[in-house]
């Protein structure tokens, strides 16, 4: 992939809608196009030939391409560049099996901490997902289950955790959206959570786990089934 291509390819991921820094927008598209494969591994970014094409500055894809460096999506080699590695499906499996443990813990942490209060909060939380997806709202959808997790972890009272959690859902978090689109799989989705919640008011500790590890087994058989067909091994 030449440099006229990926520029091309992160066009189609950029948000400029966002009211967010240019290397933030840089790097959220960085991140879809490699992890749906389609800026794939052994490409060779030069940040001169990119910010050309872009016409901006180098510094923020500079900073884009260090947090991408960060999340062990790209390499940086001395003469080499920066060059992608991608996402395999070894790595998604490794993210879904350390995810589990992480979360487990989490939402049994947070089940403990939480009021009555809290959990009629939860409870609107989900009604609320229940009306955007009766209204094929796809977007307002996952968008609920990100604050539904985001929820759970803060009732968690666990930063280090949260911190630890938050950047492996984001490896799959690209894939879930296209899975959302299907009515099935939201329908799914959204009784996974109803049990989550049934069981952490009502259920012991061995019920949250058991739901938790559903929900997580689910999540990764449709983000395999996605790599699969965006032709990712």
């Amino acid at each position: 992939m030449d440099t006229e291509q990926l520029m091309l390819t992160l066009c189609e991921f950029l948000d400029l809608s966002k009211n967010a820094p240019i290397k933030d927008v840089l790097f959220d598209a960085f991140k879809q196009a490699i992890t749906l494969g389609r800026v794939p591994a052994g490409t060779s970014i030069n940040e001169k030939q990119l910010a050309q094409s872009l016409h901006i500055s180098r510094t923020p894809i500079r900073a884009a391409l260090d947090m991408l460096a960060a999340d062990r999506l790209v390499d940086r080699k001395p003469g080499s560049g920066v060059i992608v590695r991608g996402i395999s499906k070894r790595d998604a499996e490794e993210v879904y099996e350390i995810r589990v443990v992480l979360e487990v813990l989490a939402t049994t942490k947070a089940a403990h901490n939480m009021t009555d209060e809290d959990f009629e909060e939860m409870r609107q939380l989900l009604e609320e997902g229940q009306r955007l997806n009766a209204a094929n709202d796809v977007d307002g959808v996952v968008n609920n289950w990100d604050e539904f997790n985001q929820f759970i972890f803060a009732k968690a009272n666990s930063p280090r955790l949260q911190s630890i959690i938050e950047p492996l859902q984001a490896y799959t978090r690209y894939f879930r959206n296209v899975s959302a689109k299907p009515e099935l799989r939201r329908n799914q989705a959204l009784e996974e959570h109803w049990g989550i919640y049934l069981a952490m008011r009502f259920g012991p500790e061995k019920k949250i786990e058991q739901v938790v590890r559903a929900h997580l087994r689910n999540s990764y058989g449709l983000v395999n089934e996605e790599m699969t067909d965006c032709g990712i091994v």
